[in-house]
């Protein structure tokens, strides 16, 4: 009975003594992003990658891959929403694909990369 007690006093004087600190997560703020499923997957174009990286004015560059999966041409628009904090925008770009053809696209925002960075989250979609 008195080993309990010992214990007891012995977690007692270790809290005290700033051993029971609470441990911060590491590792990036946002997780990698993956491209999500466009809205409309029987147009053919679809959304096969996309890359976000500040552009030389330190502003948010995203760069969206698109195939083109159907049996003929497809002309579609890629659209990207953009949200850092408070600030929201869209951005967009037409594209026309042979059937099997896969492009980049690459689309600047008005929205600074360490906002985004910090804060932020996009929507990728062909339209």
């Amino acid at each position: 009975m008195k080993r309990r007690g010992l214990l007891i006093g012995l977690a007692g004087l270790a809290a005290g003594a700033g051993c029971t600190e609470t441990v911060r997560p590491s590792g990036p703020r946002t997780p990698p992003r993956s491209p999500e499923p466009t809205s409309t997957p029987a147009s053919g174009l679809v959304v096969v990658d996309l890359i976000d990286e500040q552009d030389d004015a330190g502003n948010l560059l995203v760069r969206v891959t698109v195939e083109n999966q159907g049996d003929a041409s497809q002309s579609g628009t890629v659209v990207v929403d953009v949200r850092a904090g408070e600030t929201e925008t869209t951005v967009s770009r037409s594209v026309t694909l042979d059937s099997g053809e896969r492009r980049e696209v690459a689309l600047s925002t008005e929205i600074g990369y360490d906002a985004f960075a910090g804060d932020g989250s996009l929507q990728v979609d062909v339209q």
